[in-house]
């Protein structure tokens, strides 16, 4: 059955435990907390050695995993039978018998992260919707998303951010719920509990120091700050892993179709123009700036220069070189116009 994490952690909190937890999806952060919680309460210290497992699917196929989940405990109630990175098992297929009847003195949870099952596949249909099982599916948020996330977020653990603050965050650290939640622990801890965190403090500890990314390259095509651009540049060629070039250039297409509604927001407010691109009325105007350094003409050019380099992403026209260097090459060429 379907379960949402709150329902699933609060049933943990309670000890009220199910055979078979299947998480699964394309944002980590929730799979890890509902992992990391079992693993740490579930059973107590002196039970732990005996009855507890942590497998990785790449190590492990079926079959080991059916044994290891049909031990009975010893000197405990439950044994617990980990399976992390469950999308890498062989032959998960072939867990479906164990599913049907699971061992009842065991917890086994498996650990499906960073893409979806295909769930018109009768294991993965069946699985879900077990009377033995709880799953939880852990979308993904949006970018128009993020700024909503992190304003949940805060009230939950009574930080105080501004609202300006909370779109800083957001425009600085994307989508990436366990970038996200990781620079507030550190802001909580540098600046103390119960202290607002102001744009200032954001800036000196997060926008200063942070690894770069792929939207404060976009910030700094918008304002034309070519230093910053290609101090970025400099940081993806150092760091070439941190740069997936067709996501990254996703990105910067659709921050320039939102310079490309800018151009004709008129007199519109800033609240009406907000709810047009699906982001804050604080960034919108933003928009508005940048939108201001760009003609239409050279964005409609833009949208070229991108679309060229989008199929060399892809191997289209381009034999050797890197990303980081197809990126350098397409930004000289819409600062050259």
């Amino acid at each position: 059955m379907k379960q949402e994490y709150n329902q699933i952690l609060s049933d943990l909190q309670k000890k009220i435990y199910h055979p078979i937890y299947f998480l699964f999806g394309d944002e980590a952060h929730y799979i890890d907390k509902v992992v990391d919680y079992i693993d740490a309460h579930a059973l107590n210290e002196s039970e732990k050695a005996f009855n507890q497992q942590v497998l990785y699917g790449k190590d492990v196929d079926a079959m080991q995993i059916v044994e290891s989940a049909a031990r009975l405990p010893m000197m405990s109630n439950y044994q617990v039978v980990i399976i992390k990175e469950a999308q890498q098992v062989k032959s998960f297929s072939d867990l479906a018998s164990y599913f049907a009847r699971p061992t009842p003195s065991t917890i086994l949870v498996i650990a499906y992260k960073h893409q979806n099952p295909d769930k018109r596949k009768t294991i993965f249909k069946d699985l879900i919707a077990s009377k033995y099982s709880v799953a939880m599916e852990s979308k993904a948020i949006r970018d128009y998303e993020v700024s909503k996330w992190i304003s949940s977020y805060a009230s939950l653990e009574k930080l105080k951010i501004s609202s300006k603050g909370i779109e800083m965050l957001a425009e600085f650290l994307g989508p990436d719920i366990a970038k996200i939640v990781n620079e507030l622990d550190k802001l909580k801890l540098i600046l103390g509990e119960g202290v607002e965190i102001t744009e200032a403090d954001i800036e000196r500890n997060i926008g200063a120091s942070k690894d770069y990314n792929i939207f404060e390259f976009t910030k700094a095509l918008g304002e034309r700050n070519t230093e910053k651009t290609f101090r970025i540049l400099q940081y993806f060629e150092a760091n070439p892993k941190n740069l997936i070039l067709p996501v990254a250039l996703g990105t910067i297409n659709a921050f320039y179709h939102k310079l490309y509604l800018s151009k004709f927001a008129g007199n519109m407010a800033d609240r009406d123009f907000g709810a047009l691109l699906k982001i804050h009325p604080f960034i919108a105007k933003d928009y508005k700036v940048y939108a201001n350094r760009y003609n239409v003409q050279q964005i409609e050019a833009a949208f070229e220069i991108i679309g060229e380099y989008d199929l060399k992403s892809k191997g289209l026209g381009n034999k050797s070189a890197s990303a980081p260097e197809l990126l350098k090459e397409m930004t000289y060429k819409i600062y050259a116009l």
